[in-house]
């Protein structure tokens, strides 16, 4: 899929958090979020991710790694979950950030397995091998985009989300 159905998927599922569990609204947790929704993408030269952000970083993962391999795994969303704890302890922020970037990691493999190529959840095992009918780039997926667009309308909508965001913003001026 493309980064911006990976964020548009992250985003629906943070504003149906936020509204479900009555969480409050927190810019950090969902920038953070979004980027770990991009993130197993970097094993794909030409990947958003590689390009705008990882610096050449992820150039290099992708020169030793195939696009949907290890990185797109529980074995890769395992190593960013233990970097984002440590991460956490390190710079002493409150704890509930270190789920940031892991939850939005395993959105992508989650929105990765509607794929008609699917990812390998266990990565070598032929176990765990989930597809669905997404094609990236495809009509199929700009359909999925759509709805995925509306329903994330409907839930900011619908909850407190949306007088949140209206208070950030006007905190801004």
């Amino acid at each position: 899929m493309m980064f911006r159905t990976h964020i548009l998927f992250a985003l629906f599922f943070y504003f149906l958090f936020i509204e479900i569990f009555a969480l409050g609204f927190s810019v950090i947790f969902m920038i953070i979020m979004c980027f770990g929704a991009i993130l197993p993408d970097m094993d794909s030269p030409r990947s958003f991710v590689n390009r705008k952000y990882l610096f050449g970083f992820g150039k290099s993962i992708a020169m030793f790694s195939r696009h949907r391999g290890f990185w797109h795994s529980i074995y890769g969303l395992g190593i960013f979950l233990a970097l984002s704890i440590i991460v956490v302890l390190l710079i002493k922020v409150p704890f509930i950030f270190f789920l940031a970037l892991p939850l939005g990691y395993f959105l992508h493999l989650s929105a990765d397995s509607f794929n008609v190529s699917g990812i390998r959840w266990f990565w070598k095992s032929k176990k765990g091998h989930l597809r669905w009918k997404i094609k990236t780039g495809n009509i199929s997926e700009q359909v999925f985009f759509i709805i995925l667009f509306l329903l994330t309308g409907c839930v900011l909508i619908g909850n407190q989300g949306v007088r949140e965001i209206t208070a950030f913003v006007s905190s801004l001026f």
